[in-house]
């Protein structure tokens, strides 16, 4: 007999399609890069959990709750910086919920994942998808310059989406280079003026974009100098825009700076602007840009300064001098790159800086706000140093090393970097603090909340550790505070009147009896009251500035109700005085003069005045800040 094998049918078999993005992952570069992002945003999550808000960020709140999101708020200007783009966001964020850092924390977390998720974008546009590719991306995700401005929440608004727009800007002008439409080219205008909506330093991206086109996504034959010719020629509308985006936004800048007299652009002292721009370029950024500083000093209520040791100086300079010679030895045109980057960091960094801080303080100089959008600039010129753009073929002036030497060369470096960083990090981590911010917040929220509608609370400074005195009335309980309280509260803490009951806000957030510190004048030794002479007791060395922090107080004795009236300069306050075996009343003082007179409204009424006080309202028992 004959067996005949028969062919079994095939076991179905079940297919997953994989999203688009999620498939991509398959590509090694593609899974390296999403797993270093997801490493830096790990580090970035510890960063928020330990920061909390800081002083301008308090101002920044106050401003929101005392005005309307109009074109006149979000175009004033705040300690120099011009960025209406920055205020409205803060504006509807604190109307949101105030002093809710889960929610700006959020928000600032997801600017930097589209960072880097756009970086890599970018990168893979300009250089295509190669392992080299994530040396560049490194910087942009874990460099220590951009840590400090991204925990604060002041500095974040500012910084964060500075560096988001020069990404996204240079990709619409990479591809507008490349000839694939000229809408990209006028998305790329669309950006640098968002930038600028957040950023004083948005001005310079127009730059930047002309820089990188001459130098490397056109005629790169040509030299830079011809190149730049002919790009402004061949497309001077688009550049002609720019231009008129940057003079109408120069002359909103300067139309605008009478919003914040006394702050932004000043006349820099030369021996602070020298130290300054040592500090900044020949310490801060070196450093920085090789995975330090390592350590930071001097602490400040935003974290440490960068305060690199001489010998991690030393050695970035080294490193990067090496990487300048070696890019330069192998690479055409990379010395272009090396030379925007500097170009960058003197014009973009250093001479705003000293602009609108070189006649203070030189240790300004150690804070990488400053540079943190360099970061970015870094990240290109190191790639465009390193690698040749797409279509690029004639990019080395000499044959490279081998690839293992030169793998396990840039394995090494990287490596190297990123244990660097990571130190960088959390060594700053270990100098953030905000539980004390934290604490006095949450009190003063638990106080307004337990309050009665009808409190009376008087503005009166917050603490000089939590906001600096220099900054005057912005630092007052009314302005900074008031946002925690519910609306009828907050317009009775707006407009104090005189109380028996008055209350402010001690060091701690809570709300305490209220004294007067100033002026004060009791009866004598062998008085049983003031003297009063044709119905009235005058105090002639009593002096009022008026303003929001100014009050005065009225100790008293009174058989019945009555009133008098209270004249400080040309202002008139009656007072209605209880019945009491011994009273105070607090009310505020707006007017402004020398002397202070107290008419008895009645003379025959059974009232003594024991006391007077004129000067800042502060908490009973605690000194003034």
């Amino acid at each position: 007999m004959e067996v005949t094998e028969t062919a079994q049918p095939d076991s179905p078999t079940t297919r997953i399609a994989l999203p688009g993005w999620l498939a991509g992952l398959r590509n090694p570069v593609l899974l390296g890069a999403a797993l270093l992002i997801a490493v830096s945003l790990a580090l970035r999550v510890m960063v928020l959990r330990d920061s909390y808000f800081v002083e301008d960020d308090l101002l920044f709140v106050g401003n929101a709750y005392e005005n309307d999101l109009t074109l006149d708020y979000v175009t004033r200007e705040h300690k120099g910086h011009f960025m209406p783009g920055a205020i409205a966001l803060t504006w509807v964020l604190s109307r949101i919920a105030p002093y809710n850092w889960l929610l700006v924390a959020a928000v600032t977390f997801a600017v930097q994942v589209l960072l880097g998720v756009l970086a890599l974008r970018l990168l893979r546009i300009l250089f295509g998808t190669r392992p080299a590719i994530l040396l560049p991306l490194m910087p942009i995700l874990f460099s220590p310059l951009t840590i400090p401005a991204f925990g604060w929440w002041s500095a974040a608004i500012n910084a964060v989406p500075l560096q988001l727009v020069l990404v996204l800007a240079v990709t619409e002008q990479v591809r507008f280079a490349r000839g694939e439409g000229a809408r990209y080219g006028w998305r790329a205008l669309a950006w640098c003026v968002a930038g600028m909506a957040f950023n004083t330093k948005g001005v310079f991206v127009t730059f930047l974009l002309f820089a990188l086109t001459t130098a490397f996504l056109g005629d790169r034959r040509a030299g830079w100098v011809r190149s730049m010719f002919r790009e402004a020629r061949r497309h001077w509308r688009l550049w002609s825009t720019h231009v008129m985006a940057l003079a109408v936004y120069t002359i909103a800048y300067l139309a605008r700076m009478g919003t914040a007299p006394g702050e932004g652009a000043s006349v820099p002292k030369p021996d602070v602007a020298l130290e300054l721009v040592s500090i900044m370029l020949g310490r801060t950024f070196p450093s920085g840009a090789i995975g330090g500083p390592l350590t930071w000093a001097p602490p400040t209520p935003t974290g440490g300064l960068a305060g690199p040791s001489d010998f991690v100086v030393a050695v970035s300079w080294a490193v990067l001098a090496a990487l300048v010679a070696i890019t330069v030895f192998h690479r055409r045109r990379a010395l272009r790159a090396w030379i925007i980057l500097g170009g960058y960091l003197v014009f973009a960094d250093a001479v705003p800086t000293v602009i609108a801080r070189g006649g203070f303080v030189a240790l300004v100089g150690a804070e990488t706000r400053y540079v943190a959008d360099a970061v970015v600039v870094l990240a290109l010129c190191l790639g465009l140093a390193l690698l040749p753009v797409t279509g690029e073929t004639d990019a080395y002036r000499r044959p490279l090393p081998a690839p293992s030497p030169l793998v396990l060369a840039a394995g090494l470096t990287a490596g190297a970097y990123l244990v660097l960083s990571v130190i960088s990090i959390e060594t700053y981590r270990e100098t953030l603090h905000g539980d004390r911010v934290r604490a006095y917040l949450e009190t003063a929220a638990a106080q307004l909340a337990a309050a009665p509608d009808n409190a009376v609370i008087y503005p009166s400074p917050v603490p000089a550790d939590i906001v600096l005195p220099v900054n005057g009335e912005r630092r007052l309980s009314t302005r900074l505070l008031a946002p925690l309280a519910r609306p009828a509260l907050q317009a009775r803490m707006a407009h104090p009147e005189p109380s028996h009951e008055a209350r402010v806000f001690d060091r701690n957030g809570r709300l305490a009896r209220m004294s007067v510190f100033g002026f004060f004048a009791a009866r004598g030794k062998n008085e049983r009251c003031i003297p009063v002479v044709n119905g009235a007791a005058f105090f002639p060395d009593a002096v009022s500035f008026g303003g929001l922090a100014t009050a005065g107080a009225l100790a008293y004795t009174a058989g019945r109700p009555v009133s008098v009236t209270v004249e400080v300069g040309e202002e008139r306050i009656v007072l209605s005085l209880k019945e009491t075996s011994g009273g105070l009343i607090h009310f505020p003082v707006k007017g402004v003069g020398r002397g202070i007179r107290v008419v008895m409204d009645d003379p025959t009424a059974p009232v003594c005045v024991t006391g007077v006080a004129l000067g800042a309202p502060y908490a009973e028992g605690e000194q003034p800040s």
